[in-house]
């Protein structure tokens, strides 16, 4: 009898140990996000460096433009000019500077101007400093007696002049207005006359001491040849209203 050897069963084979999975190394440093940049802000290009060349050609383009403004200021809107002579102390004395406005300028009853005066006859130019009492259409009355100044009818406020010596100035008034070929009334002691259109009459502060208007060698001012008003001094400070 054929006996069955007993079939022994065969183990299953252990199952191999699952391979533990690899675990991703984390970065020892941990990474900050990034912020996004926020809707609408414009991104900031790299400041660029400038050569010296360029920054030396803006000063010297800026120093050229400087130059240029303050000449065409002193061209054609204002000059300086320096006082010679005593004739508008106390207002003014001799060596002081001024700065004259003249662009645009049209002269005024008070204004302190400075004026060309040419003499052909004496082949001789040169620059005055007076006040202006009248101008054009005018009537200009002074009484040498006194030295009241009248300007149509009306009383000028001469506030501004000196007489060093009144009766020395009477005398001079009254030559000076006797130099006149029309005008002077000897026996009221009386000048009078009316500016032209586009004149001055001018006169010194300093009354006995003035070449002006009263003189025939200077006469009735063209308006034409006055080089400014009388803006300030720049020493000592002043301004002229």
């Amino acid at each position: 009898m054929n006996e069955e050897m007993p079939v022994t069963p065969e183990t299953s084979e252990t199952p191999e140990t699952s391979e533990t999975p690899e675990t991703s190394q984390t970065s020892q440093t941990s990474q900050t996000p990034e912020t996004p940049d926020a809707p609408g802000t414009p991104e900031v290009p790299p400041k660029k460096r400038r050569t010296v060349g360029a920054v030396l050609f803006d000063y010297v383009e800026m120093f050229a433009w400087s130059v240029f403004a303050v000449l065409l200021i002193f061209t054609f809107g204002f000059r300086l000019c320096q006082v010679d002579g005593q004739s508008m102390e106390n207002s003014l004395h001799n060596g002081e500077r001024l700065l004259l406005f003249s662009a645009g300028y049209t002269p005024r009853q008070d204004d302190i101007v400075v004026f060309h005066l040419t003499e052909p006859e004496k082949n001789l130019e040169k620059t005055l400093v007076k006040r202006v009492i009248a101008t054009g259409g005018q009537t200009v009355e002074i009484n040498t007696l006194t030295g009241k100044i009248t300007v149509d009818g009306i009383e000028y406020a001469d506030e501004h002049s000196v007489l060093k010596n009144p009766s020395t100035d009477i005398e001079i008034g009254r030559y000076y207005a006797s130099l006149f070929s029309y005008g002077y009334d000897w026996e009221t002691g009386i000048f009078r006359a009316t500016v032209p259109d586009g004149y001055l009459f001018v006169m010194g502060d300093n009354r006995n001491n003035s070449k002006d208007s009263r003189n025939p060698d200077v006469g009735f001012v063209d308006a034409r040849c006055v080089l400014g008003r009388a803006v300030l001094r720049l020493s000592p400070f002043t301004v002229f209203h």
